[in-house]
């Protein structure tokens, strides 16, 4: 392997991060190196972004950047994060989706893996949330910035954690947490937005179906065939927002069904 000459040891500022793993805030047994050993004679040869650092982390974070090539700190350090949150995904489910207080509904064995998950979510949690240290490296001082706290708004109440977010939000505005979780994240990880979402497509999905049984029913009590009315009303219904179902139907039979049945 590559000697690692060409790297400098980054080495933390202050005494209280010493022997810790700059990506997580775990202990440090080892070192990562950017660019990793077994590539520095291409970042020598194409100039590609590099520091050179020799960094102390865990053994678990090496382990998992055996698969990163990257050859800065910060790219690194996103890599290490994103792959600790895909190994203890289901952990961190379990830490959002389940509070102290909802263990006690559960049978021992049940209750018992949970309480692992959330503690090993919590610890996890903390591992991501880790926002490096000040450190020097070849001669250089380097201040890291702390993660800005996050605050997470649910029409006007605030929360310092999405777990806490989640938990309100979902029994405020009663939506499965698993549904409110994933909105979340597909609506510009907004709360307001997701749950906004969600509520219309609650009452879509209850529109289409009061439009399904009545239209069934019209067609049934008039003798009419059912695709005929359904797209008679949603005619009705496109021309004018204001319209309902009901008057709608009765727009339909006024015009079209009750004629034709003074006409036999």
């Amino acid at each position: 392997m590559t000697a690692d000459t060409h790297y400098h040891l980054l080495t933390p500022t202050h005494s209280n991060s010493f022997n810790t793993c700059f990506y997580c805030g775990c202990i440090a047994a080892t070192h990562d190196y950017a660019p990793p050993l077994q590539y520095v004679e291409f970042y020598l040869a194409t100039r590609e972004p590099s520091e050179f650092l020799k960094i102390p982390v865990c053994n678990e974070c090496v382990e998992l950047l055996k698969a990163c090539k990257a050859g800065t700190l910060d790219e690194r350090r996103l890599f290490a994060r994103a792959a600790l949150a895909k190994k203890y995904a289901k952990a961190l489910t379990i830490y959002d989706m389940w509070t102290a207080d909802e263990l006690a509904t559960l049978d021992y064995s049940l209750r018992h893996s949970i309480e692992a998950g959330l503690k090993l979510g919590a610890e996890t949690t903390e591992r991501l949330s880790f926002a490096g240290f000040d450190y020097e490296a070849g001669g250089v001082s380097q201040l890291v910035a702390e993660n800005a706290p996050l605050r997470f708004d649910v029409f006007g109440e605030c929360f310092d954690t999405f777990r806490e977010a989640l938990d309100f939000a979902s029994k405020a505005y009663r939506i499965p947490k698993n549904a409110l979780k994933d909105a979340f994240a597909d609506n510009g990880n907004s709360f307001e937005q997701a749950i906004n979402t969600i509520h219309k497509q609650a009452a879509e999905k209850e529109f289409n179906q009061q439009l399904k049984q009545q239209c069934a029913a019209f067609a049934k009590q008039h003798k009419q065939a059912v695709i005929f009315v359904h797209k008679q009303v949603e005619r009705y219904l496109s021309e004018n927002a204001d319209m309902t179902i009901t008057e709608a139907l009765q727009q339909l039979y006024n015009t079209r069904v009750k004629p034709a049945a003074a006409r036999r």
